[in-house]
């Protein structure tokens, strides 16, 4: 396989690696509908707010959300992303 195929399949291993985190699909699950702080993120998912911001920075660095900042607070959305609108069903919490 040429040098392209195998760049494009480790761009997608590398966002696809971000959804085998049962915390990280709770995130996705609670900014689903719309941006929320990462501590209202950490108490939706019953997590720590330290261990809801490494998942938040990790998300992040792969393309899965992005921030704004007002003030200290941290606000977390879902990004515009051509693999996520690909996976419906992350997105979807009541889709079994």
């Amino acid at each position: 396989m040429d040098k392209k195929i195998r760049q494009l399949a480790r761009e997608k291993a590398s966002f696809c690696s971000v959804f085998g985190s049962t915390q990280r699909i709770l995130i996705l699950w609670a900014i689903a509908d719309g941006e929320m702080s990462v501590s209202d993120i950490a108490k939706t998912t019953e997590a720590s707010l330290q261990n809801t911001s490494q998942h938040l920075r990790l998300m992040k660095d792969k393309g899965v959300v992005n921030s704004r900042r007002d003030g200290q607070t941290i606000y977390y959305r879902i990004a515009e992303n051509k693999y996520l609108k690909s996976c419906p069903i992350l997105l979807n919490a009541r889709q079994t």
